[in-house]
């Protein structure tokens, strides 16, 4: 007669299950104690392992936090090991964290993610995931949010918040102001290779910490923290001869510049947008 309480699957066969699901899923997966000793790793953790240079293959024993290659996992207050830590000594059930690990040639982001296993022996899983395609995703939609597509500078809202972060410090800002305009033609629009080619200019001519950014259809602002008038007025002296010379194959073209020093009514959008225009129209009155 069948015994209705014997187990369907023995033990055995049910481990080598356990095992062969970890060793089919792509995330790299650690089993390890209550100590943090590796108990098993999986196939993905060991490819992954190998292909970047690891040259052991006994895994077994070793302590996991003291071996691991997450940065700065490990060191005294790290904040990746003293997770991980409070999740085996049973402070916490779970731990999670993002992570880059990145190649000399290539740029990787993981998830790191550690549960509680509550069974004698065993203190927690641990997976890493790979989120690379996420990251960059949204590394692409942010530069969407905030880069002009045809010059590849900061765009208008990019522009108004960085100009109102440096304010909020009570940090004087200073403003340059290049507007691109046919005289024979005002209203025409002008061609992407031209307006490409004075932002190129621009942007060499101010780097990093300078914000360059592409306000208007045709028209260029820079903004620099801490740029008194002296040097401002200096500046866009510099910025008229570049602009005349870098534009003048361009037959026709003018390059009217200005220069303004942004106050407290520039920390918004709109304060900024009339700061902005008022350069332009004395650009124009210059010129």
């Amino acid at each position: 007669m069948k015994d209705d309480h014997t187990p369907a699957t023995t033990l055995p066969t049910l481990l080598a299950a356990v095992v062969g699901a970890l060793d089919a899923v792509d995330d790299h997966v650690v089993v390890v104690d209550e100590r943090g000793r590796v108990l098993h790793v999986n196939v993905a953790w060991q490819r992954f392992a190998h292909d970047n240079g690891w040259e052991g293959s006994d895994w077994i024993g070793m302590d996991y936090i003291a071996a691991s290659t997450v940065a700065g996992a490990g060191t005294e207050g790290d904040p990746i090991s003293q997770g991980v830590r409070e999740v085996l000594e049973g402070r916490r059930a779970r731990f999670g964290v993002e992570y880059d690990c990145h190649a000399p040639d290539e740029l990787r982001w993981f998830s790191l993610r550690v549960t509680k296993i509550d069974v004698p022996g065993v203190g927690a899983v641990i997976t890493h995931t790979d989120i690379t395609h996420r990251r960059m995703a949204e590394r692409r939609l942010e530069r969407l949010a905030t880069r002009d597509e045809l010059t590849g500078l900061a765009n208008r809202p990019s522009l108004q918040e960085s100009v109102a972060e440096m304010l909020r410090e009570e940090r004087e800002v200073g403003l340059i102001v290049v507007t691109l305009e046919d005289p024979r033609d005002p209203g025409r629009t002008l061609a992407d290779d031209v307006v490409s080619r004075a932002a190129a200019l621009l942007s060499e001519l101010f780097p990093s910490p300078a914000i360059t950014a592409r306000y208007g259809q045709h028209q260029l602002v820079v903004a620099i923290a801490g740029m008194q008038a002296p040097a401002l007025e200096a500046s866009r002296e510099i910025v008229a001869i570049t602009m005349d010379t870098g534009m003048s194959a361009i037959a026709g073209l003018r390059t009217e510049v200005a220069v303004h020093t942004a106050v407290e009514d520039a920390a918004t959008p709109d304060g900024l947008d009339r700061l902005v225009a008022a350069a332009r129209d004395e650009g124009r009155t210059a010129g």
